[in-house]
């Protein structure tokens, strides 16, 4: 079969298969992996500080660990859904409390960001700053 101006049928086959393949995710959020504190925290001492550690995927921080699902990004802004679980106990394997958060993330730039979270009972909007690699 000959085809005149078209798009030969392997090269269409091939691009079908190129869009069929899974991507592998990308980073969540587009700010660099690690260790971030509250901008009114030094680094050296971030005692009262919520600690913010993002490694790639999900958030954690001391005896919180935080799954993200539903992220949107518009332009510079990540809005997602944030469901952190609380270990209170050292030696708990499962968490004391959950919560759920809405969440939404404005980046600065790539070490730096404002993180507003929600929820039927509270919102606390912070200024974050990276420290350190994890």
């Amino acid at each position: 079969m000959y085809f005149t101006n078209m798009i030969p049928p392997l090269a269409l086959a091939s691009l079908a298969i190129a869009f069929a393949t899974p991507v592998a995710a990308n980073e969540l959020l587009q700010i660099d992996q690690g260790r971030y504190v509250q901008s009114q925290h030094e680094c050296s001492d971030p005692k009262g500080s919520m600690l913010f550690i993002y490694d790639g995927k999900s958030v954690k921080s001391g005896k919180t660990s935080c799954k993200l699902s539903n992220v949107t990004q518009s332009g510079n802004v990540y809005q997602f859904d944030e469901s952190c679980s609380y270990y209170h106990r050292s030696w708990s394997i499962l968490p004391t409390t959950v919560t759920e958060y809405k969440s939404r993330l404005e980046v600065l730039n790539k070490r730096e960001f404002v993180l507003k979270r929600e929820n039927e009972n509270l919102e606390m909007t912070d200024h974050y700053r990276w420290c350190s690699a994890e």
